[in-house]
């Protein structure tokens, strides 16, 4: 088997746009390490006012910080550094205004809160810059949107592409099938083939 390349590719896209299996796949076709985290271990510890914002973002970031730096080859990012913090500043926005307003001594809180979130941004764009290669972001299908979650995904959406926009790190935007999406990206990176792209997808749709 050929060494894997010493590419830090990331993969970002809201929920249910199939990253982790493009991903799962991608590493193996290519051979290219996989980097993710585990849900437990960003949720936060404790039942506290901000603990799915502020504290779920900081846990996260740590998580993926650390996972990634363990890898000496190149990887494929599920998600990236981006993932917590995107999905804490999204709930921020989508939260509805009447929780505020039933409960004004809170008022402190949130401004904290997107505060915080707004500095917290600013650390993941900048180490995501000097981390990866390159991103895919996986293109939203809207059609799979439910009237309940749509608002978050759209705009965990397009907060990971006003990013992707305004940082340094070459990016594709790109939908269709799992195996188109490994076959362009493999392609366009010249990355190993060391599984048929088909064979990888089959068992990275089992594993899911």
């Amino acid at each position: 088997m050929k060494d894997a390349p010493a590419l830090r590719l990331a993969v970002t896209g809201a929920p249910r746009t199939g990253k982790t299996t493009v991903c799962t796949a991608l590493a193996l076709a290519t051979g290219l390490d996989y980097a993710a985290i585990s849900t437990h271990l960003a949720n936060p510890g404790a039942d506290r006012r901000l603990a799915p914002t502020v504290d779920a973002a900081v846990r996260g970031f740590e998580q993926r910080v650390d996972s990634e730096a363990r890898l000496a080859s190149g990887f494929v990012s599920d998600g990236s550094v981006l993932e917590e913090w995107v999905a804490a500043e999204a709930l921020r926005r989508t939260r509805r205004l009447r929780r505020w307003l039933w409960n004004p001594r809170d008022l402190p809180y949130r401004i904290f809160e997107k505060r915080y979130l707004l500095a917290h941004g600013g650390i993941v764009t900048r180490r995501a810059n000097v981390t990866y290669d390159g991103f895919v972001h996986l293109r939203m299908d809207r059609k799979s949107a439910t009237d309940g979650d749509d608002r978050y995904r759209t705009t965990i959406d397009r907060l990971l592409l006003d990013t992707l926009h305004e940082g340094t790190v070459p990016y594709l935007v790109i939908g269709g099938s799992i195996e188109e999406i490994v076959t362009r990206v493999a392609g366009m990176y010249q990355l190993p083939q060391l599984m048929p792209v088909p064979d990888a997808v089959s068992a990275a749709l089992q594993a899911a």
